[in-house]
């Protein structure tokens, strides 16, 4: 088994131990918290950071991004038809 596979097999069981409706903070500080293979340093912990990026992406809380220029025009003309 991989790094990285044994990081994402790690970090489906701390998934298991958490609560239904886990905040996003609660979730970074759990995986923080649970990292199994000892100093943080080289490819170990490379693979770790990667497979947490991917696990953390899912429950990321979406940010309020106003529309750019073009999107505002895309819209404007979308209404107008």
């Amino acid at each position: 088994m991989s790094w990285y596979m044994s990081a994402q097999s790690h970090i489906a069981k701390v998934h298991e131990d958490l609560p239904d409706g886990c905040s996003f903070e609660d979730r970074k500080k759990a995986l923080k918290d649970a990292y199994p293979f000892g100093p943080r340093s080289m490819y170990p912990y490379k693979a770790w950071c990667k497979a947490q990026r991917e696990y953390l992406a899912k429950f990321r809380p979406q940010k309020d991004i106003p529309p750019t220029p073009l999107e505002q025009a895309i819209n404007s003309a979308q209404e107008g038809e």
